[in-house]
């Protein structure tokens, strides 16, 4: 089975999408023709957002719409639930929908009260520009940047099944999900149920296994909705769905703030998946080495002293690789240094891999990030 790619987005299928922004503020709305089986999957951050604790009690009900704004969080706030609410039932008013089949999120800083009046008025914009284009969704993707520098978004189309999402993200990722919003539809005829566990499958091979600095958001978002109109297998779901959460999250990683590589660790023969994905998160976590990536400094030994940090291994049986578009070359191999001086040829590509073979097994994974840059110290240091 090999999926198209397609220019449609969220615009799948049974779904019309609008944005607006304006200054700080922006809005991104995306509208079903009815209620849709849905599900959701959220931050594991004990300081969930209200965004966060109302979508996740409605994404049971099935959701028809999701209105989404950037430029505030509405995190550590106390009129967080109620402001979350009233964005709940502005949406559910406008679309005309029941206020419990709305999804809601927010992105942007932490303790500052949401303008309900700028969301109101974008909202009022942005309902005029719905439409089932992928221009429509493109702006759905625009309105909800933060500190992004590019829009995302992602389609996939199999035998007319459908799979299609936006999201935003650049900082404060971490694994077990990252600051992200992230909405994706699709036109298959699944239950709330079999959505569900797809998304959550899908997301631990992706959106968890994503890094820029390693730290978790208050207001991390999945939500999936499924228009129902093409009968499919869950098999081939699952697959579209894998391409399309594997597509975001490589375009998040290439978007992190102030990065100028993009980094794919993958471990391999690893004793099972689950030590591989340990050990791969905690390399793709690592500022020493992803400064090193930075400085285009083949400095292996951090990436072999994280390992040790993690589990139990034999250097001695352990193969480092790095490759590019430049080349490749073994700079640590069972106990033996490469030659490094190639490494850094290696190193000046823009997107690099570096593989892990521990010698251990037949588990394997992948985790995703990006260099830490000094430009990311001066984005974060005034971001308020």
């Amino acid at each position: 089975m090999k999926p198209v790619f397609t220019k449609k987005g969220v615009c799948v299928e049974g779904f019309k999408a609008a944005g607006v922004k304006e200054g700080k503020y922006g809005v991104a709305l995306i509208v079903a023709e009815k209620v849709c089986a849905s599900a959701g999957v959220f931050t594991k951050n004990s300081c969930k957002a209200a965004p966060v604790l109302l979508s996740r009690r409605n994404v049971k009900n099935g959701l028809q719409a999701v209105i989404a704004n950037s430029g505030c969080a509405n995190a550590c706030v106390k009129e967080g639930i109620k402001d979350a609410r009233k964005m709940a039932k502005l949406g559910a008013k406008m679309f005309g929908v029941n206020a419990k089949n709305m999804g809601v999120a927010s992105t942007g800083i932490i303790g500052k009260r949401i303008d309900l009046q700028a969301v109101k008025r974008l909202v009022g914009i942005a309902c005029k520009r719905l439409s089932n284009s992928s221009k429509a969704s493109l702006q759905a993707a625009k309105a909800i940047m933060t500190t992004d520098t590019k829009p995302k978004q992602v389609s996939v189309e199999h035998n007319r099944l459908q799979v299609g999402g936006i999201c935003k993200g650049a900082g404060m990722i971490a694994p077990d999900m990252a600051t992200m919003l992230c909405f994706i539809t699709t036109n298959a005829d699944l239950n709330g149920t079999q959505l569900q566990r797809a998304l959550e499958t899908s997301v631990s091979k992706s959106f968890n296994m994503l890094v820029v600095e390693g730290d978790m958001s208050t207001n991390d978002t999945v939500l999936l909705l499924a228009s129902g109109r093409k009968k499919c297998s869950l098999g081939v779901f699952q697959k579209l769905l894998d391409q399309v959460t594997l597509e975001l999250t490589k375009k998040i990683a290439r978007d992190g703030e102030g990065a100028s590589k993009y980094l794919e660790f993958e471990v391999t023969n690893a004793k099972n998946d689950a030590s591989a994905a340990k050990v791969a998160k905690a390399i793709a976590s690592s500022p020493l080495v992803n400064a090193a990536f930075y400085g285009e400094n083949p400095n292996w030994g951090r990436i072999i002293s994280t390992i040790g940090s993690k589990i139990k291994f034999n250097p001695m049986e352990t193969t480092i690789k790095f490759s590019s578009e430049k080349g490749g070359v073994n700079v640590f191999n069972q106990g033996t240094v490469g030659n490094l001086k190639k490494a850094v040829g290696v190193l000046k590509a823009k997107e690099i891999k570096v593989t892990v073979n521990l010698r251990q097994g037949r588990g394997s994974a992948k985790a995703y990030t990006c260099d830490l840059t000094e430009k990311y110290v001066r984005i974060n240091a005034g971001y308020s």
